[in-house]
């Protein structure tokens, strides 16, 4: 019955567009529109800058807070040429929280301790369970979780704040898709493979520094190295009834249905570089820029390899080139004390046409953000459209017109 074990793989579209860093790790960095790298005064320098934490006003701080993201939609239509030519899709808008917690602790006149646990990557996509969405062959469902436990250390020399340290990170890649069969000279859908790394650790490093010579201007700089393992993980393949019992007999006699299939699968993390300027124009304002550019060439593919079950081996093609992201901010303090903040984001999207599609359906995104702050709560929303992308020339043809946008909610609470 070798015949049965033809198998067709199609398409998935991920939560988040450029790429899948996730900058969301501070209400007040994300209501001037993460534009933070020389303006941070909190915990949170953890993440966007260490060379900030030996500058800090207040040494000993604890920061935590949670991002909550929700698609407002995701939308794909299907266009000639290829397979999903006439088809749509439509993902479900369930609500992600993403939390994140910052300490930090003097040592000494001159020296700050943080340790702090953020997510930098997500991704996370479902389409809503429809016949008329041809990319169900490739992916259903697909997410990416990365989890930092960041041990940073900085010191003042002078208006010069310099800053390393090392994280510890945890990745893990899941993923199903439709899996079909040539039965009698006709493709007929007949499993649903879910796919599951395990969560694997391994370190990286980060490292920063800030200039601050007057009250008001700083300049800062922070970097955070690439990471890549090897997991293993299981496939598990569940029958769908044809309607046919005979030929569902045959099918379930053919393919192994409920059992554990061992995998494995290599996942790369990129490198990003980030550097700006923060000023103050004329109390009580002040205006902070950044420009990141995020080393995504390192990510050519993500592939789930089956150790004893190759026909299942699904590889999602993504060829991501490096790409830029810039952000402001604008941040307005009473005089007795709360702030308003108003910020944008523009980010390019490093995944060429050929690869829009499933896994990733990537596109630049442009996102306004407002927040308000009290000396112990930040709030910060946020709304982010994906530039409409038309794709004609997919790799797997699957071929159309992807678009979408969501909401962000951070709260974050400081001591």
């Amino acid at each position: 019955m070798r015949k049965l074990w033809v198998v067709c793989v199609f398409a998935a579209l991920p939560l988040h567009a450029a790429g899948f860093d996730f900058a969301g790790q501070s209400a007040r960095a994300m209501g001037m529109g993460g534009a933070y790298v020389a303006a941070v005064d909190d915990p949170s320098a953890i993440y966007y800058n260490p060379g900030a934490l030996g500058l800090l006003k207040k040494k000993k701080a604890l920061s935590i807070g949670i991002a909550a993201v929700k698609p407002n939609q995701g939308l794909f239509q299907g266009l000639p040429p290829g397979i999903a030519a006439g088809t749509t899709g439509e993902q479900k808008t369930s609500i992600s929280a993403i939390p994140h917690a910052f300490a930090t602790l003097p040592l000494g006149t001159s020296a700050v301790l943080g340790i702090g646990t953020y997510s930098p990557f997500r991704m996370r996509t479902e389409w809503k369970d429809s016949p008329l969405f041809a990319g169900r062959f490739l992916s259903r469902r697909s997410q990416i979780d990365t989890l930092d436990i960041a041990t940073t250390l900085g010191v003042k020399a002078g208006p010069l704040g310099l800053g390393a340290g090392v994280f510890y990170r945890t990745t893990k890649l899941q993923a199903s898709r439709r899996v079909a069969a040539q039965l009698s000279g006709e493709q007929r859908e007949i499993g649903d493979l879910s796919m599951q790394t395990d969560s694997k650790s391994t370190y990286g490093w980060t490292a920063g520094l800030m200039l601050r010579p007057s009250a008001n201007f700083s300049w800062g700089a922070s970097v955070r190295s690439k990471t890549k393992v090897t997991a293993e993980g299981v496939g598990r393949l569940t029958q769908i009834a044809t309607g046919d019992s005979q030929l569902d007999t045959l099918v379930r006699a053919s393919f192994p249905f409920e059992q554990d299939l061992a995998l494995t699968s290599t996942l790369m993390l990129p490198a990003q570089l980030t550097t700006g300027i923060a000023f103050v124009p004329s109390k009580p304002f002040l205006i902070s820029v950044d420009a990141t550019r995020t080393q995504w060439s390192r990510i050519q593919n993500y592939e789930l390899g089956f150790v004893s079950n190759a026909v299942f081996n699904t590889n999602y093609r993504l060829d991501l080139k490096d790409a830029m992201s810039y952000r402001a901010g604008l941040r307005f303090m009473f005089p007795t004390g709360p702030q308003v903040r108003v910020g944008y984001a523009l980010e390019e999207s490093p995944q060429p046409n050929a690869t829009v599609g499933a896994f990733l359906a990537d596109a630049s995104r442009s996102t306004i953000t407002a927040g308000f702050g009290l000396d112990w709560l930040d709030v910060a929303v946020a709304w982010t459209s994906r530039e409409g992308r038309v794709v004609t020339t997919n790799v797997d043809q699957l071929n159309g017109n992807w678009r979408g946008d969501e909401w962000a909610l951070l709260v974050t609470v400081t001591k």
